[in-house]
């Protein structure tokens, strides 16, 4: 039997090559990405899953590449397919690039302070700007409920600043208020946790069929019983009239709404009570004011101011100066200046309290204001 000794020579020159052949097969340069809701030191994944909620802080993208080099990187888009909820899709959220020089490389999508829309999601991934791997995710569930609870929300014109509460309850101002206040009793709350407020001109003289966000802000509540936010209009202009909201979140989480109004000063009820405070002059020349709730023993004097609206004709308005407790006098409750007016129409009512030993006694005092023999509203502040 004749062999052709050509193929048989092709023949092994194939399986002698063969093995060179495997070996020059590249791999490809991701071995496993996951999507995690936490990394360990080293970059590999914990707590894989695919399925997150609107609320998740940091989705993690734990990538182990097959092979490192410094010269490569990789990159990782953060992409959102499609959302009904917030009629999106097709769009980048975001993007992050790191050097291929590691086992794993992580990459960490946080969330701002707005909750994600649900929907479904992918982390598309590049090497050397090469897409190698999509890696797809979705949001839904519901957020998880805050521990934080808020209640008791005030709108006011005047806040006690010695125990941060308001004074005064209303829900409508003048335009010409010069500061609109809001609070919120607060429960259940870390010293580190957060408060939003949202202020909101739902419509009026602006026009407009769109609510319109005017202001926003956040305060840490480090362990007060009460936060208090206030907005005051642009310099040299009032209010706009309409209406309006304040509403309270924790955690981008709508607890509590507060609807009020700002009309026009002829529109307020009968002795309205507008801004009120006391204070003190820093200087001789009397242009420094301290709004403040304690003073010094040797302020020469402490001045009460507010602003009443709409004041019927013979309306009697006095200012009592009040030491409600003073161990260097040995007194409670004890009326220490007086001060008696009637008026008529929108007016300013100041009172002042002075000495004429030199000093102030040190307690605790309160300013009371009341119309035509009640008690109408009390400040309360310390002498030191």
């Amino acid at each position: 039997m004749k062999i052709n000794k050509l193929h048989v020579n092709i023949l092994i020159a194939l399986v002698v090559a063969l093995p060179f052949l495997v070996g020059c097969v590249s791999q490809p340069a991701i071995g496993q990405a996951v999507l995690c809701n936490a990394v360990s030191k080293t970059g590999e994944p914990l707590m894989i899953s695919d399925n997150f909620t609107p609320d998740v802080k940091t989705i993690y993208c734990s990538v182990k590449l097959n092979a490192q080099s410094n010269e490569s990187a990789i990159r990782a888009d953060w992409y959102l397919v499609k959302s009904e909820e917030a009629g999106l899709a097709d769009m980048v959220i975001g993007s992050q690039k790191a050097a291929a020089d590691a086992p794993y490389v992580v990459f960490a999508f946080a969330r701002s302070e707005a909750l994600l829309p649900r929907g479904d999601y992918s982390v598309n991934l590049f090497y050397d700007d090469k897409p190698v791997q999509s890696v797809p995710f979705v949001i839904r569930g519901e957020p998880a409920a805050p521990s934080v609870t808020l209640e008791s929300g005030t709108m006011s014109t005047v806040i006690d600043t010695l125990n941060e509460k308001p004074l005064n309850s209303v829900n409508v101002f003048p335009e010409d208020s010069p500061v609109v206040y809001g609070s919120v009793k607060v429960s259940g709350a870390d010293f580190s946790d957060q408060v939003k407020a949202r202020w909101i001109y739902e419509g009026g003289e602006l026009g407009g069929d769109r609510e319109q966000t005017i202001a926003e802000s956040s305060l840490k509540v480090e362990g007060r019983e009460y936060l208090i936010f206030s907005i005051s209009p642009r310099e040299g202009t009032p209010f706009p009239r309409g209406s309006y909201s304040l509403r309270f979140y924790v955690g981008d989480i709508e607890q509590l709404k507060l609807p009020f109004s700002v009309v026009e000063a002829g529109l307020l009820p009968a002795l309205y009570i507008g801004e009120a405070n006391v204070y003190a002059f820093t200087d001789e020349e009397q242009k420094e004011v301290n709004v403040s709730s304690r003073f010094s023993s040797n302020t020469p004097e402490i001045l009460f101011g507010a602003r009443i609206y709409n004041a019927p004709p013979g309306t009697r308005v006095n200012v009592q100066w009040i030491i409600v407790s003073s161990d260097e006098a040995g007194v409670d409750n004890y009326q220490v200046a007086e001060d008696e007016n009637t008026f008529v129409g929108t007016v300013a009512v100041a009172a002042r309290l002075a000495t004429s030993k030199g000093e102030l006694i040190k307690g605790d005092y309160s300013a009371r204001l009341l119309f035509n023999g009640e008690e109408r509203l009390s400040i309360p502040f310390k002498v030191q």
